[in-house]
């Protein structure tokens, strides 16, 4: 692609869903597709402006009118998994000077500064980014989760109950499982891609760019944060399986008293 002299192009990241199929995706894009896989798909609009759809529900606007962004965000919307929070976004810049050597790259946590832009780049970028949205997202979630998680420890505390009902414990465990479930099927710390490997200047870009954006470090965060979940999830359902065991124990007892009594009448 043809190198401006000075430029910053702005990159959007919205994470959307919950999970999105990119083959059913696909079939409705009418941009041209640059790159496709299970995991990632690429629209092109234009020089230098670009779609990086990808299937754990992040999406990332390069250089797109807000306006086509909209449209293409709708028709995610419509074909997506429900998310169970809302979407979160990230900004971040990428800019061309002409005083940066083409394989120099400077990151800051908000932008990133080089000599060269090229779509192999772009794609490392945007995939980094998508993936510092996701963990937002979940982070978020997992959040929620044990701030629920802690009304009932309280409750139990207090009151020596934690639910008012058996649908409300099933309710929340199934609401763990899953956010569990999602993070580990839609989140893992992404592996260097293939342009890396023939690439120092992408190598880098990539292993820079991913430490100033924490990946590794907020996604042992998340990850720990559902370890917390699964062990309070074990803990309730102990309890509940205690308090059956006990009422078990009772009807057991109360029987054998019943027959006694009967047995007694009858003499």
């Amino acid at each position: 692609m043809d190198q401006p002299e000075n430029a910053l192009f702005r990159l959007k990241a919205t994470h959307v869903a919950e999970r999105l199929k990119l083959q059913e995706l696909k079939d409705l894009v009418t941009h041209p597709i640059r790159d496709f896989s299970n995991y990632e798909m690429a629209v092109e609009f234009g020089e230098s402006s670009y779609a990086f759809i990808y299937n754990y529900g992040s999406v990332v606007f390069f250089n797109v009118p807000d306006d086509l962004q909209e449209v293409y965000l709708k028709m995610i919307r419509e074909t997506k998994y429900g998310a169970k929070i809302g979407d979160t976004n990230e900004v971040f810049y990428v800019e061309i000077r002409r005083e940066i050597a083409p394989s120099t790259n400077q990151v800051y946590f908000d932008r990133i500064a080089t000599g060269h832009i090229s779509f192999s780049k772009i794609k490392i970028i945007s995939m980094l980014v998508a993936e510092s949205t996701a963990l937002e997202y979940y982070d978020i979630l997992i959040e929620n989760l044990l701030e629920q998680a802690s009304v009932y420890t309280k409750r139990l505390e207090l009151e020596g109950k934690f639910i008012d009902s058996k649908e409300d414990l099933l309710k929340f465990v199934g609401m763990c499982l899953s956010a569990k479930q999602d993070i580990i099927s839609n989140l893992y710390i992404v592996d260097s891609p293939d342009e890396t490997w023939e690439s120092p200047e992408l190598d880098k870009v990539f292993h820079e760019l991913k430490l100033m954006l924490e990946i590794d470090v907020r996604y042992r965060a998340v990850e720990y944060k559902a370890k917390i979940i699964q062990e309070s999830i074990e803990v309730i359902t102990d309890l509940v399986k205690t308090k059956r065991e006990h009422m078990l124990e009772m009807t057991v007892i109360l029987l054998i008293a019943f027959e006694v009594i009967s047995g007694l009448l009858r003499h």
